[in-house]
This record gives structure tokens, C-alpha cells and sequence, in this order.
């Protein structure tokens, strides 16, 4: 049976997001679904850094395990100038590694190029890559290394439907948004965008 790792940089999906569509919601179940294949089986691990002190995080990472997620987070560095270091970068690119010898093919949901080499290397493995990320924030580099690329923004239902004013029933898991997330600053989130 074909086994199929997802890998999900949150940061970076909700600042791109967020950058545009003026809001960083995402319907987290409908991307769990979205990449829940017949005949396959899936796994789904996000990353994220947090600040300690904000139980919403806390109750949002919580939803994200209930409905299927492994969630890796760290706490936010903050910084002798007053900025926050929210990176999970290294510990997604280890935790693929470490997976990859027993996974088909892999999805890194990200449009940062700083993956770059890391879908080299798991392509010359003999790995099928997948990346979604949204199309006009993701680096061409990491569009070009990849098997195959996806529009994160273009599966339905993938932005939260709240945040467009639209109104559905409320079910908790399914309202999962990564509004109250501890982010970089904007400067170092544009560079890492860039």
C-alpha cells in the first residue's frame, strides 16, 4: 500500500495567506481531505512555534490532533531587540528526513525556498515530491525542484469561509485557524517569503 507523508510549515502558509487574501484562515479539514487518498495511507504533520503563555494556541493545537494532525511546535524565541524567531524550518527538514525512507511520495505544504534542497535530495532518494504553497508567494526554485506543483489557494474550500463573512454551521475542529499564532516580525516574514 502506497504511504503518503504531508508536511505542513503553518507559519509560513498563514503569512502568505495572509499576505493574500488580507486574512491567514485556513479549513485545515478540508486540507486533511483533501490529501486523504483511497488506497493510501496518509499522514499529516504540522509545524509551528508558539507562545507559552496564549492558551488559544494551545487549544487550537489540540484540535489540529483531534482531527488527525501530528503537531511539532517549539516555543518563539524572542529576541534582545524585542522580535520574535518563529523558524521550525530544521525540525520539519529532520522530521521529512527521518520519515522519507518509509514514505512514496511526500507533500510539503510551503512555499519557502529555503526547501529547496531538501526536495533535491529526497527527489535523487527516489522520492515523489509534491509541493503546495500559494502560487504567486512561492520561490520558483522551490516550484522548479518539485515533481509537481499545487496551488494551496486553489482547493475548495481551503480559506476559511468566516473569514470571508460567509456563514456555516459552527463545528469547532472544522474552524481551525492560525489567527493567534506567534509570528516573525513582517520584515523577516517578507524576506522568507522572497
Amino acid at each position: 500500500m502506497k504511504r503518503v507523508g504531508v508536511f505542513i510549515d503553518i507559519q509560513n502558509i498563514y503569512m502568505t495567506t495572509k499576505t493574500r487574501f488580507q486574512q491567514g484562515k485556513i479549513n485545515f479539514r478540508v486540507l486533511r481531505d483533501y490529501f486523504t487518498r483511497d488506497h493510501a495511507i496518509t499522514t499529516f504533520t504540522a509545524f509551528t512555534c508558539f507562545d507559552p503563555e496564549n492558551s488559544r494556541q494551545r487549544d487550537f493545537f489540540n484540535l489540529l490532533g483531534l482531527i488527525g494532525y501530528r503537531v511539532v511546535a517549539k516555543p518563539i524565541k524572542r529576541l534582545p531587540d524585542g522580535t520574535a524567531k518563529a523558524s521550525m524550518d530544521m525540525e520539519m527538514a529532520v522530521e521529512i528526513l527521518t520519515q522519507a525512507p518509509r514514505l512514496d511520495e511526500i507533500v510539503l505544504i510551503t512555499g519557502d525556498g529555503d526547501f529547496v534542497a531538501l526536495v533535491n535530495h529526497l527527489c535523487a532518494m527516489g522520492k515523489r515530491v509534491t509541493v503546495v504553497g500559494p502560487d504567486q508567494l512561492s520561490a520558483p526554485e522551490l516550484i522548479q525542484a518539485c515533481h509537481e506543483f499545487m496551488n494551496l489557494h486553489q482547493i475548495e474550500g481551503i480559506l476559511d469561509l468566516e473569514a470571508k463573512g460567509e456563514r456555516r454551521p459552527l463545528d469547532p475542529a472544522a474552524l481551525l485557524s492560525t489567527d493567534e499564532l506567534p509570528l516573525p516580525t513582517e520584515t523577516e516574514s517578507e524576506a522568507k517569503a522572497a
